[in-house]
């Protein structure tokens, strides 16, 4: 059994309270019950339409729950899309199509915590309809935006009961990349054969799209007028000069750690060897150094030389704003074209941070982003090497002030100009 296979017997063990055969068996048996193999079916259910010629015309943005323990950057895209498209006299309907614990006062009561979103859901409608027997009231004028691949399908479905002939898709990442290669990497790349037109998070990723020739916008030529790019907003600091951490005290190391196996796109495995190498190969001082993970609620786990990756598991808004400018070298891969926000934000905190290429997302096209940026080839080695050049950064405070500027956009007003929202108001009216 490799140590990979060991890893999951423990970590099934320690979620499921069996012993180690028992946990590898109930995995097992998961995948042929009834409700498992009917879950892309489920998933994927056409809503049940109430055609009205009395129904106000609206815009409807599928999204798959409102959960703010899971509300982060995809979704905080989302809700300012729905706020730009209020801005602009559209009635934004918000369809959820996951099971979802509808709270509307504790839903106003959390989202306060968002800067622009205070007042959404007095501006917004909410319809929950993961009980697909509750019908949704339709005009034949509304139009529909997709932020998901199982989204997708229930949106090509609607444009049968509406004059659209395409709908928006808000396309936040290459989705199949999230699953093995198998039935849900399929489907998930079936849904940009529907017709639609794109909006990407980041020009990488559109570039990814149309280098690849993927689906309906690209595989016939680069259509430019149904695609656009957007660059979700990431956190600011107040003040002229960008935050970089004193140095009093001993050096901080954040790493993304995610050992769940739906986050395996971010490379727990490859990360988490890679940093126990560097620690051997003697790269930290020793003693100076604490290992911090954030991202998982997993319990600490153990390093090289006495050391310990402490878990710190998530944060809200507002800590993990003040958090980032508690480090001084940041860990966080992602094997997507996407470049991640999660990156970006550490460097805009003043930290050097290891990140890595993939496809198009090279070494330059990062550091043009920010200089704090060192991408790294995604092997164990390739992030050992750039972790030893990360520590020589670090104590170049001078170089990691002019990386927190970083080239990004840090306010959604910008980065949802009115280029970007006229384009999508053409869409929408076509």
């Amino acid at each position: 059994m490799s140590l990979l296979q060991r890893f999951i017997v423990r970590l099934a063990n320690s979620r499921l309270g069996l012993p180690a055969k028992a946990a590898v068996r109930r995995l097992r048996e998961s995948y042929y019950n009834a409700e498992v193999l009917r879950r892309p079916v489920n998933k994927t259910a056409p809503l049940r339409i109430q055609l009205s010629e009395a129904a106000p015309p609206r815009v409807n943005l599928l999204i798959p729950e409102i959960n703010f323990s899971r509300f982060y950057g995809g979704y905080i895209a989302k809700f300012h899309l729905a706020r730009k498209l209020v801005d602009r006299g559209y009635r934004v309907r918000v369809v959820t199509v996951d099971q979802c614990i509808e709270d509307l006062p504790g839903w106003r009561r959390e989202i306060v915590a968002y800067e622009g979103l205070a007042d959404i859901f007095d501006r917004i409608e909410v319809a929950c309809r993961f009980d697909r027997s509750q019908a949704l009231e339709v005009s034949a004028s509304d139009r529909v935006i997709a932020t998901t691949w199982w989204t997708a399908y229930i949106a090509n479905e609607l444009l049968d009961s509406l004059d659209a002939r395409r709908f928006v898709y808000l396309i936040q990442e290459y989705e199949p990349y999230t699953f093995p290669m198998g039935s849900y990497f399929a489907l998930a790349h079936a849904s940009y054969d529907f017709p639609h037109v794109a909006l990407y998070s980041t020009a990488l990723l559109q570039e990814f799209f149309r280098n690849q020739r993927i689906g309906y916008v690209h595989a016939t030529g680069d259509h430019g007028s149904r695609h656009d790019y957007f660059e979700n907003a990431i956190i600011r600091y107040a003040g002229m000069e960008p935050p970089v951490r004193d140095g009093t005290g001993p050096r901080r190391l954040l790493f993304y750690s995610r050992p769940e196996a739906h986050a395996a796109r971010n490379m727990f495995e490859v990360g988490y060897l890679a940093l126990a190498r560097a620690i051997e190969q003697g790269v930290f001082d020793e003693g100076d150094w604490e290992f911090h993970g954030i991202g998982s609620s997993h319990g600490d786990i153990p390093l090289p030389a006495g050391n310990t990756l402490r878990m710190l598991g998530k944060f809200g808004l507002a800590e993990y704003k003040a958090r980032l400018l508690e480090y001084d070298l940041g860990l966080a891969l992602m094997y997507t074209p996407h470049p991640s926000l999660l990156p970006l934000e550490m460097a805009a905190a003043g930290m050097a941070v290891v990140t890595n290429s993939c496809q198009n997302k090279t070494r330059e096209k990062m550091s043009e982003i920010s200089t704090n940026l060192l991408s790294a080839d995604p092997t164990i080695s390739g992030v050992t090497a750039e972790i030893a050049r990360a520590t020589s950064l670090v104590s170049d405070p001078a170089r990691r002030r002019e990386g927190a500027r970083v080239r990004w956009a840090n306010d959604w007003d910008d980065a949802l100009d009115e280029r970007r929202m006229a384009r999508l108001d053409a869409w929408l009216k076509d």
